[in-house]
C-alpha cells in the first residue's frame, strides 16, 4: 500500500494494541509487551510446568513422575493471561493474521532467554500442529504455522508439514482435562511425504493446557522414527499454585 494512502487509513482509523485497545504506533504496545509475564524456572525438566520458586525443588512435576514422555522437553514462552491472552485470541479467531510476528518474537526470545532446553542449534525440522481441513477453510490459516514460520525463518531451519490431521475434534478449549486425550487420540498422521525419520523435530503450537494435542502429535512423529521430538508453545495457564495465590490476594482486597 502507498505511504500516503496508508496515512489517510491511519487517520480515519486510528491503529489500536490488539491487546488493550488504546492508540498504538505498534500491533502490541510497549505498555501490554511489559505486563507479558515470561515463564522462567524453575521448571519440570521434561514438560516445563512452572514449580513454585518457594517450595522444594525437584526435577519433575507431578505429571511426569513415574511417566516416559514421547517428547524429550517441552516450554513455553509466557502465561496465559491478559494481555497476551486477549492478543492470541484476537489472533486465532479475530483473524488479526499480523500478529504472528510480535507473537513470534515472543517464542524466540524465550528459546533465548530461558527455554535454552529446546537446544535449537541441534534441532533438524520445526513441524506445526496442523489443523483438519474443514477448520482450515473455516478460519483461512492456521495460527500455529504462522507461529512455526517465525520460529523457523528465526533459528535457520526448514519448517515442514511432518503431520496431517484427518479428521475434525472438538476445541480442546470446550472439553474438561480429562476428556482431551480422548478427543484427539488418532487424529493424526504422519506425512509420509516428508522424510521424518532420524530428524530431532520442533513441534509448534500455541498453546499448551493439559498437553494431550502435544502428546498426540510426537506419539505420532516418534512412531514414524524421529529421533527425537521437543517442543515450543507460545503460552500455558498459569500453574495451580499461582491460581491458588490469585484468588487469596483477591479475597484479601475484599476485606
Amino acid at each position: 500500500m502507498h505511504p500516503l494512502w496508508r496515512g489517510v487509513l491511519d487517520l480515519l482509523y486510528p491503529p489500536r494494541c490488539e491487546a488493550c485497545g488504546r492508540l498504538r504506533s505498534d500491533l502490541i504496545c510497549a505498555s501490554c509487551l511489559a505486563k507479558i509475564e515470561a515463564i522462567r524456572p524453575p521448571l519440570c525438566v521434561v514438560c516445563g510446568s512452572p514449580f513454585d520458586p518457594k517450595g522444594a525443588g525437584a526435577p519433575l512435576c507431578a505429571d511426569c513422575r513415574g511417566k516416559r514422555r514421547p517428547f524429550s522437553v517441552a516450554r513455553s514462552a509466557a502465561y496465559y493471561n491478559e494481555p497476551l491472552a486477549g492478543a492470541i485470541r484476537r489472533f486465532k479467531y479475530g483473524c488479526q493474521m499480523a500478529l504472528w510476528r510480535p507473537l513470534g518474537r515472543l517464542m524466540v526470545d524465550a528459546l533465548e532467554n530461558g527455554a535454552e532446553a529446546i537446544e535449537p542449534d541441534t534441532v533438524g525440522v520445526v513441524c506445526a500442529v496442523p489443523l483438519h481441513e474443514s477448520r482450515l477453510r473455516e478460519r483461512g490459516f492456521n495460527q500455529s504455522e504462522l507461529l512455526a514460520e517465525f520460529v523457523a525463518d528465526s533459528i535457520q531451519k526448514p519448517l515442514k508439514p511432518l503431520l496431517v490431521k484427518t479428521r475434525s475434534t472438538l476445541p480442546q478449549v470446550d472439553l474438561p482435562a480429562e476428556s482431551r486425550a480422548t478427543n484427539v487420540r488418532g487424529a493424526f498422521e504422519a506425512d509420509l511425504h516428508h522424510v521424518i525419520a532420524g530428524q530431532t523435530v520442533l513441534l509448534v503450537d500455541d498453546l499448551y493446557t493439559t498437553g494431550a494435542t502435544m502428546l498426540e502429535c510426537t506419539r505420532v512423529l516418534r512412531g514414524a522414527d524421529s529421533h527425537e521430538v521437543r517442543v515450543l508453545t507460545l503460552a500455558r495457564p498459569l500453574p495451580r499454585w499461582r491460581m491458588g495465590k490469585q484468588i487469596a490476594t483477591s479475597d484479601l482486597g475484599r476485606r
